[in-house]
């Protein structure tokens, strides 16, 4: 699988020069970046260092990956946008090792963190547009894939994750448009203990209809159909079908949200299951200084499926930017996320997931910048050898060219 996952996202690189950050949810069907505000082609080296702590409550000492440990980071980017009237662009790269002076029990000392985004559009006419985007990373942190629900919470060494969706837009008249999506996504752990639980990709294809009222608000039905794979478990296959309703608005042009509502057909060797299903996102610019984001997911998730028949349950994530002033910018987020997995030979596990994350900037020279950010991230489960609670502060710098 991991060389299968790895073709896909090179063919991916070489036939859509396109790609969403996959931030939020990778189903909501507004796929489209934000190509407003150019960004020139610009990089960026950064450094930092800090302590990190993870403590397993009820594990054995030694095992299940617990850190206590300082660690080092360095690393760089490269950034571009071009907000083109017919085909707008934009990508970003970032490549960074992490080393834990002390390592990290069952794992090793060092560990890498490589991100790579690319989004494009195409407007062929006044009616059809086409879009793609395209997210992978390779990397050690569970909440880099954990507001999409990509990724376990626990900490399972590295992993790859690759994310693509190509979508097409026709209008059939002022007021009427469909759009024509499909979407793969794969995640593979490089730990072989891990993999065989939870290696596995995904198709979704999707048909939507859409009815604009007025210029900022349409109404729309959208049926999907979700194929999911496991690699070295093909017993634990699934699929779903979905019947949804939603609606799209925008209060301004610094403001919009989407919501998506319905059931979700959930099939398997093991359940089968109808379910509501629910999703929406908000980004509020509030003025050039200020940035809030906001997603929501209800749903099945394949995510640790090993020992239960299926998860489901709710994703919530909250993140803010905010410059104080041209030099002093502060950053916070908050993620939640309840799962109830369901297994039938014995009684059912509840967990509840959450992540949070502060941080200031301090822009020294125009070019030059000073970081410092803490998060805390904490599982409850009704497994009790699973809750876990981390700390992790850092300080460090960037400097752009």
């Amino acid at each position: 699988m991991r060389s299968r996952l790895a073709s896909l996202c090179l063919a991916a690189l070489m036939l859509a020069p396109v790609v969403g950050h996959a931030q939020g949810l990778v189903a909501i069907q507004n796929y489209s970046a934000d190509f407003r505000t150019e960004q020139p082609l610009t990089f960026s080296l950064f450094s930092n260092g800090g302590y990190d702590q993870l403590d397993y409550k009820n594990g054995i000492p030694g095992t299940g990956g617990s850190i206590d440990s300082w660690f080092v980071t360095g690393g760089g980017s490269i950034m571009y946008t071009r907000p083109d009237q017919t085909t707008p662009f934009s990508f970003s790269l970032d490549s960074s090792v992490v080393h834990y002076v002390d390592g990290v029990p069952s794992f090793r000392d060092t560990f890498y963190n490589n991100r790579a985004s690319i989004n494009f559009e195409h407007r062929f006419s006044e009616r059809l547009k086409i879009s793609n985007n395209f997210y992978a990373t390779y990397g050690v942190e569970p909440n880099n894939a954990f507001g999409y629900g990509a990724s376990t919470t626990l900490w399972n060494g590295q992993y790859l994750y690759g994310f693509n969706n190509f979508n097409i837009n026709y209008a059939w008249s002022p007021r009427f448009s469909t759009t024509t999506s499909y979407t793969i996504d794969g995640i593979a752990y490089q730990d072989d203990l891990v993999a065989t639980q939870e290696d596995r990709y995904t198709h979704l294809f999707a048909q939507q209809f859409s009815y604009a009222i007025n210029r900022q608000t349409s109404v729309n039905a959208e049926y999907r159909y979700r194929m999911t794979t496991f690699d070295k478990t093909p017993g634990k296959n699934y699929a779903s079908h979905f019947a949804l309703a939603g609606v799209d608005h925008a209060w301004s042009e610094r403001f919009s949200g989407s919501a998506r509502a319905g059931a979700e057909f959930y099939d398997s060797d093991s359940t089968n299951k109808t379910s509501p299903y629910a999703e929406a996102a908000l980004n509020y610019a509030v003025d050039r200084q200020t940035m809030v984001r906001w997603f929501a997911a209800l749903g099945f998730n394949g995510a640790e499926l090993a020992a239960f028949n299926s998860r489901y349950g709710v994703n919530t994530g909250l993140q803010l930017n905010h410059n104080l002033t041209k030099r002093l910018s502060v950053n916070a987020g908050a993620t939640y996320a309840y799962s109830q997995f369901d297994n039938a030979g014995a009684g059912d596990v509840t967990e509840h997931s959450i992540f949070l994350s502060t941080g200031l900037g301090y822009n020294i020279l125009e070019n030059l910048r000073l970081d410092a950010q803490y998060s805390f991230s904490t599982l409850q489960s009704t497994t009790a050898l699973r809750e876990f609670d981390r700390h992790r502060v850092s300080l460090g710098a960037t400097a752009s060219f």
